[in-house]
């Protein structure tokens, strides 16, 4: 009985974990993420698929922790991204 609870654990560690990686690096139109309300649906179901596409975007680990008024090289490929997206 101790041996199934201890496969059944480890299937079900090993299942989510599989699941956030797979649900992290989801492709998503970089565009509609720079376009859509952070309460949409979209944004609901692709938050972090977002954050992490635009951050590879621009080139630094997560976007949303640039202080763009402090790094002005960061501002220029940020808004050149949103440029694009018009």
């Amino acid at each position: 009985m101790k041996k199934v609870l201890v496969v059944s654990g480890a299937i079900l560690f090993a299942s989510f974990i599989f699941i956030s990686c797979k649900s992290s690096s989801k492709n998503v139109d970089v565009c509609k993420c720079l376009s859509s309300p952070g309460d949409s649906d979209f944004m609901k179901e692709n938050g972090d698929a977002c954050r992490d596409a635009i951050s590879k975007e621009i080139g630094v680990d997560n976007w949303e922790k640039v202080n763009f008024s402090q790094n002005k090289a960061l501002s220029k490929k940020f808004d050149e991204l949103a440029n694009r997206c018009r």
